[in-house]
């Protein structure tokens, strides 16, 4: 199964991502659904990120597996951002409530930045978006579906490290987030 949504709305008409939910087989672990996504990257789109987050958890709902979901990407958003705490179940969106683990918070070290003025492919962004030299910020995200709506599986996150931040033949890449889980056998 696949499914791709248009995340683009009046608010965010200038997202260039497409979100792609596709079920992936684990073969004796069983199924996952796994989303890979990018938000509305202005910062004043928060609107557009909550909109956003509640579609995420609607794919979700559609195509849910066994094993817990994955949604990974460029959110777009600090951990503090309300579509963050959405996902992540620290707050509710128009009269709704869901809950991924953050593996970051789970298992990363430090603050996991993945937009710093550190990173000189993202320096001259953050200048010219933000307005600051000196910014850093998490905006990559693993996210890890709860066992509530998964009673038949869980994932326990063992690592979470930011790749892509040393540079490689002289280019320094945007930092992402790898994230290592174990999953139960049937």
């Amino acid at each position: 199964m696949v499914e791709v949504l248009d995340p683009r709305t009046p608010q965010a008409s200038d997202v260039p991502w497409a979100t792609l939910g596709a079920t992936v087989d684990l073969g004796d672990a069983g199924g996952t659904l796994f989303i890979g996504t990018a938000a509305a990257w202005r910062p004043a789109a928060e609107a557009a990120r909550e909109r956003h987050a509640v579609t995420i958890s609607d794919l979700d709902n559609r195509h849910r597996q066994d094993l817990p979901t994955i949604i990974a990407g460029d959110l777009n958003a600090g951990p503090d951002a309300a579509s963050i705490r959405y996902l992540t179940g620290r707050q509710s969106l128009d009269g709704r409530s869901v809950y991924y683990y953050d593996a970051w918070e789970i298992a990363g070290a430090g603050r996991g930045d993945t937009w710093t003025s550190a990173n000189p492919n993202a320096k001259t962004g953050a200048e010219h978006i933000i307005g600051r030299s000196n910014y850093h910020r998490r905006f990559d995200y693993v996210l890890v579906g709860s066992w509530e709506v998964r009673p038949k599986g869980r994932a326990e996150v063992l690592s979470a490290e930011c790749v892509f931040n040393y540079p490689a033949k002289g280019r320094q890449c945007k930092l992402s987030i790898v994230t290592q889980a174990r999953l139960p056998r049937r």
